[in-house]
């Protein structure tokens, strides 16, 4: 299995099953619509060892700019990991994921969740200034629709933004995938499954 994939000759971004592919539009939309993902990043030591991170954070997608804007503390791994290589941009993948209902099945390999995912592959830089200011914006407005900058609360100040690190993350590409069946296959031979385990919703899910 280890010469099935390989990022250099194939493209990390292309599922192995076309069924669930999706279309850019289809990526645009749910990007504007989930607020919550995870970007990964990873921190080469001293000693030539790589280790992997995972944040989740609150983010914003920007049509215009191809590219996502989220924000944390001034300091940690993930300010860290972006500032290795800051002048080219840090290497960086980011998971958005809208959930639905778990689909029981009585096969173990069937069962299965109603899912919408996205994956970001891009290049992630810190922001400084009025990029920063400019991005930390588009995030407020849209993790809370229909609140202002300046209106619904006051300006981002100098004061804020040297309390917080701002990143970008450009996009070179992107995967969607989406299976919300109705329910899972089940297997020939064996019993239906108790009333108990009746689908249910995952909590925070959207149906």
């Amino acid at each position: 299995m280890t010469g099935f994939y390989d990022p250099a000759q194939r493209d990390p971004s292309v599922s192995r099953r076309p069924q669930n592919r999706r279309d850019d539009a289809w990526i645009e939309d749910l990007l504007l619509r989930v607020p919550l993902g995870r970007v990964a990043t990873v921190y080469r030591s001293g000693d030539g060892r790589v280790w992997p991170f995972v944040t989740p954070l609150a983010f914003a997608y920007r049509p215009e700019a191809r590219d996502l804007v989220y924000h944390t503390n001034v300091v940690g791994r993930l300010r860290a990991n972006t500032e290795q290589a800051e002048a080219e941009g840090h290497p960086a993948t980011f998971e958005v994921t809208e959930t639905g209902a778990l689909l029981p099945s009585n096969s173990p390999l069937e069962l299965s969740v109603q899912y919408r995912s996205v994956i970001v592959f891009g290049t992630a830089r810190l922001l400084h200034g009025e990029d920063a200011r400019a991005a930390l914006t588009t995030l407020s407005e849209r993790v809370f629709p229909g609140l202002r900058v300046g209106t619904h609360t006051r300006p981002i100040t100098d004061a804020d933004l040297a309390r917080t690190a701002v990143y970008a993350l450009s996009i070179e590409r992107w995967s969607g995938k989406e299976n919300w069946a109705d329910g899972a296959a089940q297997e020939d031979g064996w019993p239906a499954l108790p009333a108990h385990l009746a689908t249910p919703l995952l909590p925070g899910s959207r149906a």
